[in-house]
């Protein structure tokens, strides 16, 4: 049997309990390697990430049929991720700069109303 073979039937023969070791697997590698998070999540994740993987290697028949799959779901994580960075860097995305007002705006600036201090609500994004 073939590697391609062995990963077909992996995926015809997964259970309920496989599907959702792999799922968590594939979910928390995804929170773990965010770097938008905390690192005390990001390494919880990475935990989970790891203990899952290895109950979905372990409970399948072929355990390097589900080690290539979860391999091919990183690959396909990291596929997404480098086509989103590189799509986002083509179109300008991730640059950083500041807005100067123009001549009319700032000639409007001193008319427009201000929120009191204090009562301004908080905005910026809070790690989790």
């Amino acid at each position: 049997m073939s590697l391609v073979e062995g990963l077909a039937s992996l995926l015809r023969e997964m259970a309920l309990g496989e599907l959702a070791l792999a799922l968590a697997a594939i979910l928390a590698y995804s929170v773990a390697i965010n770097s938008s998070y905390s690192a005390a999540l990001r390494s919880g994740a990475a935990s989970v990430a790891f203990a899952a993987g290895v109950g979905f290697t372990t409970l399948t028949p072929s355990w390097m049929s589900a080690v290539v799959f979860l391999a091919l779901a990183i690959v396909g994580i990291a596929a997404f991720a480098g086509f989103a960075w590189t799509l986002s860097s083509l179109l300008g995305l991730g640059e950083v700069g500041t807005v100067a007002p123009t001549a009319e705006e700032a000639a409007l600036a001193p008319l427009l109303p201000r929120p009191l201090r204090g009562i301004t609500p908080h905005t910026s994004a809070q790690p989790l």
